[in-house]
């Protein structure tokens, strides 16, 4: 079977038209309409029906079946292209959260340039939402990721690191500044100010918020951790982060505090790959470095 047999069969499904087509590919009618007759002859049936009383292109049972198929064949194809263009690159691509590449990832950069690889990488470095659809939709390799619960996803690989707890952030200057601990029943009526959903802290803040039957307002969202921070500092709002993002050196303004309610939420860390990507040499070294990483369970 001829792959741009396929191709155009798919467009004749989607546009209905074999002019259309013809265009797109910038063929001739004639070359669409044999396509779809090998095709036809391939799967012994009829895959579409020309309407001529009514000038329509009908897809038949057999042709939407078909379809469907060819939209995942479509998909891989593409998919193969770009790992197979990237291997001749030598490129290593690796997405990175801003949050695990400032607190984490910096302990390896020692070694990854000893081996030659840290040159390698070709660093993407969003949220980990965006970064999970990256490396599903083939655009980057590998990448390091956070999720509330243990990733479990049918198409990838998953190397748990270890989790982290997400704590509550607030001004020095905030009566709660002195606390230890708190209920996040308690923050009904405090202002949030949180990471955008590229990140997975919202899913942390809606999961308490469910937990403790409150919807406490959030009145800005940014990408920007050390803007969270400044805002904080000022006391213009409180956040819910991960409790690493806060140092000693913020400890002057910034008070970290635990939160007691039971929640399973966590932020947790993996190095994730495509199920079926066959790793090269320098990416299997890359993942047992990265396998390496310090997180605290």
């Amino acid at each position: 079977m001829n792959t741009k047999d396929l191709a155009y069969f798919k467009a004749l499904v989607e546009k209905r038209n074999y002019t259309a087509v013809a265009e797109t590919f910038s063929v001739s009618q004639p070359t669409v309409t044999q396509a779809v007759k090998r095709l036809e002859r391939e799967f012994e049936g009829e895959l579409v029906h020309i309407d001529r009383a009514h000038h329509r292109t009908e897809i038949t049972r057999a042709g939407l079946l078909l379809y469907e198929k060819a939209r995942v064949i479509a998909d891989n194809l593409d998919l193969a292209h770009q790992e197979i263009e990237n291997a001749r690159l030598a490129k290593i691509r690796f997405g990175l959260p801003p949050i695990i590449g400032t607190l984490y990832f910096p302990s390896l950069a020692g070694q990854l340039l000893k081996e030659g690889l840290l040159q390698r990488l070709d660093v993407v470095e969003t949220g980990s939402g965006g970064l999970l659809e990256d490396v599903r939709d083939g655009q980057i390799d590998i990448a390091l990721l956070a999720s509330v619960l243990p990733l479990h996803e049918p198409s990838l690989e998953v190397r748990r690191l270890g989790s982290r707890p997400f704590n509550l952030i607030v001004s020095q200057q905030h009566p709660l500044a002195d606390q230890t601990s708190v209920s996040f029943k308690q923050l009904a009526n405090e202002k949030f100010i949180m990471l955008n959903r590229k990140f997975v802290h919202p899913k942390a803040f809606k999961a308490y918020c469910e937990y403790s039957g409150i919807n406490p307002p959030v009145i800005y969202k940014t990408p920007d951790i050390s803007w969270i921070k400044s805002l904080v500092k000022e006391n213009l709002g409180i956040s819910l982060i991960v409790a690493d993002v806060i140092s000693d050196n913020d400890a002057a303004d910034i008070a970290s505090i635990t939160i007691r309610d039971p929640l399973p939420e966590r932020f947790n860390i993996s190095v994730v790959t495509r199920k079926g990507y066959v790793l090269t040499a320098d990416e299997n070294q890359f993942v047992h470095d990265l396998m390496q990483m310090k997180i605290e369970a």
